[in-house]
């Protein structure tokens, strides 16, 4: 007669082995410190980054309101300016057309001579990162001249108007745009051949990069 063997669930369950159900505190503590270290790394590297966009973008919109002048002062063959201005901390720029051959000037345009053609417009309306405007350090120009917090980030000779000619011919001077942190960059138009050209202070090597 065959013998019934019959095991209890106590015994049965006491032959299993044993799992966790969770993590250890040094398992907790290592994900947060890999987290936490990802996080230094790559927050500051994509803000730089944002900032960077964010200058480029604004030396790509100076860059096309001097080709705008230039190009209506070259189709209607006479001298053309852009009048840059602040008011209330924006920066604005309005278009006036030469009227008496000596290019746009202040003096003419205050005596009716020179046209108003495109009333003042905010520059870098879209950006909440970049204004024109200087480092609160004083560093040196791209020409080696002292450029200190308190000079006017806009100058084309000693005003601020940018006056091109039918053939091409402009103002010389430059525009400085800040991301308000260590990034400063510059718009420098050049007089004989009115070109444009963009440069970026590297606050490290104390010098300015093409």
């Amino acid at each position: 007669m065959r013998t019934m063997h019959r095991h209890s669930p106590q015994a049965t369950a006491s032959r299993q082995p044993a799992t966790s159900s969770g993590y250890t505190l040094i398992e907790i503590l290592t994900v947060i410190v890999i987290i936490g270290t990802i996080f230094i790394i790559v927050v500051p590297a994509f803000a730089e980054m944002r900032r960077r966009m964010a200058l480029r973008a604004a030396s790509s919109e100076l860059r096309a309101i001097f080709h705008l002048a230039r190009m209506r002062a070259i189709t209607r063959g006479r001298n053309c300016g852009l009048k840059f201005a602040t008011t209330s901390g924006q920066w604005r720029f309005a278009i006036y057309d030469d009227g008496d051959g000596d290019g746009v000037r202040n003096d003419d345009i205050a005596k009716g001579i020179d046209k108003l053609v495109h009333p003042p417009r905010v520059i870098l309306r879209e950006s909440r990162i970049v204004t024109i405007g200087l480092l609160s350090e004083k560093i040196k120009d791209p020409d080696g001249d002292p450029l200190p917090p308190t000079k006017s980030p806009v100058h084309f000779n000693s005003s601020a108007i940018c006056s091109f000619s039918p053939l091409g011919e402009s103002t010389p001077g430059t525009i400085y745009i800040t991301d308000r942190n260590r990034g400063l960059w510059c718009v420098r138009v050049y007089g004989a051949s009115a070109k444009v050209r963009t440069l970026r202070w590297d606050p490290d090597a104390k010098r300015w990069l093409s």
